[in-house]
C-alpha cells in the first residue's frame, strides 16, 4: 500500500470516529456472548497486544482460575505441553454472538479424550454422563466456584478426582478413604486389591472357604445417606479374633484350656495334632516343642516311614538340618548357615531378612522398597538338584517347602543393566562408564538426575533454552522412545522459520540470541545490510518498510528481501514530476 493510500485510510478512520460511526467496522466479526462487553475499538488491546496477535497473558489476566491450574499443572490446561499452550487454538472468537468458545474437535464433546485432563476414564467411569461428575455442587475450588456464581456459565473446571467426593463410602469410614487399595473402576463389588492375608487374620484351611458374612455381620444404618447404595453395611472393624472362642463355641466347656490350636488345626476341626498328653510329655524332653513345631504331627518326626521303623530315642535335633532338608538346595553353602538367621520357629515363611543383611548388594534408595521376588526369580535349573530333597520330604509326609528362588543371579550386581532394561534403547551405548546408569540416575529415584547439560552434552543451554522443559526438545519417537541422540543442534531442527526462507544460508545467530527471540543483534548497517539508516529513516518503525505479506498456504511473514531502496520505491513524488530525471 502506498503512503498516500495509508493517509487516506487514516483520514477515513478519523472521519468515521468523529461522526460517531461504530468501531466494529474494523472488527473481523462480532464477539461471542461471554465477550460481548469487550466489543469496540477501544477494547482491542485488552485481548490483543498492541502490534501483535492474541497473547496467552491477556487471556489469563481475566481467566485467573485457568492460570492457577496451569501453574499447578492440574486439569486439562495444566497437562498441555508449554510449547502447545495457546488459548487461541481451542477458543476462537469474532464468529458471532452465538458462537461456542470451546472447540471440542471433530468428535465433539462426547468424543473428548478425558485422559488429557490427567484423569483417564476407565471401566464404569467411561459410561458415566459428563454432567454426573461435572456438577457445580461438587466444585470445591473457591476460584472456580466464585466464577460459577458470578457468571452462571457452565464450567468443566474444579471437578474432584477423589472417590469420596462423588461416591458414598459404603463401609461407613471403617477402611479409610483410599478406595483404590481394594477396588477397581470396572466394578464396585469386585475388590481384587484386597487380600485377607495382609490383615491381622490370614484365612487358612477351612477359614478360606467361609462366607464373609459369617464373620462380618451386616448392620442396619438408621441414618439417611444421600447416594448410599444400601442401608446395611458389613462390619469390618472391630472383629474380635484373638481367640477361637471369639467366633466358635467351646464344646469342651473350658475343661481343656483356652488354646484350641494346641490340638486342632484349621484344615479340619476333627483333625487333631495329637493328644494333649503327648504335648505335655514333650515338655519333659530335651527338645520342648515351640512355635510351629507344636502343631506338627508326631509321625512327621518319629515315623514310621516307608521302610523305616518309628524312632523316639537317639534323634538328632541340635541343628535345623538334623530334621529339615536344605530348602535353598545348597545356594547358601554346604553345610548351609544357621536357618534362624532368617527363619523363626513360628513359621518358615515369611523370612526375617532385613535390608541391612543384604551385604553383596547394599539396598539403598528405591531398592530398599523393592520386593525380593522382583530381583530373585525362580531358577528352573534348581529343579534337578531339588528332586532328591522332594523325595525325602514326600516319604515323610511333610509339606513341600523347597525354594527355587535364585539367590545368586548372574551378571555384575553393581551394574544397573544387569537387572534393568535400557529405556534409552542404546542411545548412550559406549558413553556409560563403569557406573553404568548411575552416571546420570540415582538409586533414590530413577527420575532424580545428576545430569549437567553444560558439562555432559555438546549443546550448551543458554538464555530461554535454560527454561525450556526437557520434553520440548527430547520427545518420544514413533516407537515411544524418548530421543536424546542424535539430535541436531541447528535452530531449524526445533524451530520453524518465521522468515519463510528469506535468509536461507544465514545462521539464525547472526541476528538473534537465545536470551529472547525479539532481542536482536542486527544493525541496519554493513555488514548486516548495505542499506544504512540515516536521518529520519533511523527512527522509522521496521514494519513501515518491511510489511507482512502472504507467503502461501495461509501463512504470513515480514518481507525483508526485495524491499525497494530508492526514494520512489517507498515515497510518493510530492513534486509531481517537476524534476524529471533527478535520481530517486
Amino acid at each position: 500500500m502506498s503512503g498516500s493510500a495509508e493517509r487516506l485510510l487514516a483520514a477515513a478512520a478519523l472521519a468515521l470516529a468523529a461522526s460517531g460511526a461504530r468501531a466494529d467496522v474494523f472488527s473481523p466479526g462480532p464477539l461471542s456472548a461471554p465477550h460481548a462487553k469487550l466489543e469496540g475499538l477501544t477494547n482491542c488491546t485488552k485481548c490483543h497486544v498492541a502490534g501483535s496477535r492474541l497473547s496467552n497473558d491477556t487471556c489469563l489476566a481475566c481467566h485467573e482460575e485457568v492460570k492457577d491450574r496451569i501453574g499447578k499443572k492440574r486439569g486439562f490446561h495444566g497437562h498441555i505441553a508449554p510449547a502447545e499452550l495457546s488459548c487461541n487454538k481451542c477458543h476462537h472468537d469474532h464468529q458471532g454472538r452465538d458462537f461456542k468458545l470451546v472447540d471440542w474437535g471433530a468428535k465433539g464433546e462426547e468424543g473428548f479424550d478425558h485422559a488429557r485432563t490427567g484423569f483417564a476414564l476407565k471401566g464404569k467411569h467411561a459410561q458415566v454422563a459428563c454432567d454426573k461428575c461435572h456438577d457445580e455442587r461438587l466444585i470445591a475450588d473457591a476460584a472456580v466456584r466464585s466464577l460459577k456464581e458470578k457468571t452462571g456459565r457452565r464450567t468443566f473446571l474444579g471437578a474432584p478426582s477423589q472417590c469420596s467426593s462423588c461416591h458414598f463410602d459404603e463401609h461407613r469410614g471403617q477402611l479409610g478413604t483410599s478406595c483404590a487399595r481394594c477396588h477397581v473402576e470396572s466394578s464396585w463389588k469386585r475388590a481384587p486389591g484386597f487380600s485377607h492375608a495382609k490383615t491381622g487374620f490370614p484365612l487358612l484351611g477351612k477359614h478360606a472357604r467361609v462366607d464373609c458374612g459369617k464373620c462380618h455381620e451386616s448392620r442396619e444404618d438408621n441414618k439417611a445417606h444421600k447416594g448410599a447404595l444400601s442401608a446395611t453395611f458389613a462390619v469390618y472393624k472391630p472383629v474380635e479374633h484373638a481367640s477361637c472362642t471369639d467366633c466358635h463355641q467351646d464344646p469342651h466347656r473350658g475343661k481343656l484350656g483356652g488354646s484350641c490350636s494346641s490340638c486342632h488345626v484349621e484344615d479340619d476341626w476333627k483333625e487333631l495334632k495329637g493328644g494333649s498328653g503327648a504335648r505335655a510329655f514333650h515338655e519333659k524332653t530335651r527338645y520342648p516343642l515351640r512355635g510351629a513345631h507344636a502343631s506338627v504331627a508326631c509321625k512327621s518326626c518319629h515315623g514310621p516311614f516307608p521302610g523305616i521303623k518309628a524312632a523316639f530315642k537317639g534323634l538328632r535335633f541340635q541343628a535345623c538340618g538334623d530334621c529339615h532338608v536344605d530348602a535353598h538346595v545348597g545356594q547358601l553353602g554346604t553345610p548351609p548357615p544357621s536357618c534362624d538367621r532368617c527363619h523363626s520357629l513360628q513359621s518358615f515363611q515369611p523370612a526375617d531378612y532385613e535390608p541391612a543383611m543384604h551385604k553383596t548388594f547394599p539396598l539403598q534408595g528405591g531398592h530398599a522398597a523393592v520386593s525380593c521376588a522382583a530381583c530373585h526369580l525362580p531358577e528352573p535349573a534348581l529343579l534337578a538338584r531339588a528332586s532328591l530333597l522332594k523325595a525325602f520330604i514326600e516319604k515323610r509326609g511333610r509339606k513341600d517347602v523347597i525354594s527355587l528362588t535364585n539367590f545368586h543371579p548372574s551378571g555384575d550386581p553393581l551394574r544397573c543393566d544387569g537387572c534393568h532394561s535400557d529405556p534409552h534403547r542404546g542411545q548412550f551405548a559406549g558413553r556409560v562408564k563403569q557406573a553404568g546408569c548411575a552416571d546420570c540416575h540415582q538409586v533414590s529415584s530413577f527420575i532424580a538426575l545428576r545430569f549437567d547439560h553444560a558439562r555432559e552434552s555438546s549443546f550448551l543451554l543458554t538464555g530461554a533454552h535454560q527454561r525450556t522443559a526437557c520434553g520440548a526438545c527430547h520427545f518420544a519417537d514413533a516407537a515411544g522412545i524418548v530421543r536424546y541422540k542424535p539430535l541436531t543442534a541447528e535452530c531449524a531442527g526445533c524451530h520453524a522459520d518465521p522468515h519463510a526462507g528469506q535468509f536461507t544460508g544465514t545462521s539464525c545467530e547472526t541476528c538473534h540470541t537465545t536470551a529472547a527471540w525479539k532481542e536482536l543483534e542486527f544493525a541496519h548497517r554493513p555488514p548486516f545490510t548495505f542499506y544504512q539508516l540515516e536521518g529520519k529513516h533511523a527512527s522509522v518503525r521496521c514494519q513501515s518498510c518491511h510489511r507482512e505479506v502472504e507467503v502461501g498456504g495461509g501463512a504470513r511473514a515480514f518481507k525483508y528481501r526485495g524491499v525497494p531502496t530508492t526514494c520512489a520505491g517507498c515515497h510518493v513524488d510530492v513534486h509531481r514530476g517537476v524534476f524529471p530525471g533527478v535520481a530517486r
